[in-house]
C-alpha cells in the first residue's frame, strides 16, 4: 500500500511517458492484483479457521476502498487527476489477484491435509 502511495505522489510531469494506450490501466491492474493476493495471505494465515468467502470480500472491499482513497488522493497531486477506469482496474485487478491467491491457498492446505 505505501508503494501505492507513494507512486501516486509522484508529479504528472515527472512520470515518462509511454506511446501505449491505457498502459497506466494495466500498471493500476498490477498493482491491485498484488494487493489483493497480499491480503488474502494475511487474512488466510491470521486464523486457524478460514472462511474464504469472508477473506474474498473483505480483500476486494479493502483493496477497493484503498483504490477509492488513492485516486481521491491524486486530486491534490500535480498533473495528477483521479480516473473511474483507474478505480475499476484496481477493482478487477484486485479482485483476480484474491482469487487466485484464494485458490493456490485452498490448493496447498488440501495437499497438507493429505500428506
Amino acid at each position: 500500500m505505501a508503494i501505492i502511495y507513494f507512486s501516486s505522489s509522484i508529479h504528472g510531469e515527472d512520470i515518462p511517458k509511454i506511446d501505449i494506450p491505457n498502459i497506466d490501466k494495466l500498471a493500476h491492474f498490477v498493482e491491485y492484483f498484488i494487493l489483493g493476493a497480499l491480503l488474502v495471505r494475511a487474512f488466510a494465515n491470521s486464523s486457524d479457521k478460514t472462511n474464504f468467502k469472508l477473506i474474498l470480500l473483505l480483500s476486494v472491499l479493502i483493496a477497493a476502498a484503498y483504490g477509492a482513497l488513492d485516486e481521491f488522493h491524486q486530486r491534490f497531486v500535480s498533473g495528477r487527476s483521479p480516473e473511474i477506469f483507474d478505480l475499476i482496474s484496481d477493482i478487477i485487478g484486485s479482485l483476480f489477484g484474491t482469487l487466485l491467491s484464494i485458490h493456490k491457498e485452498k490448493s496447498s492446505r488440501a495437499i497438507d491435509k493429505t500428506v
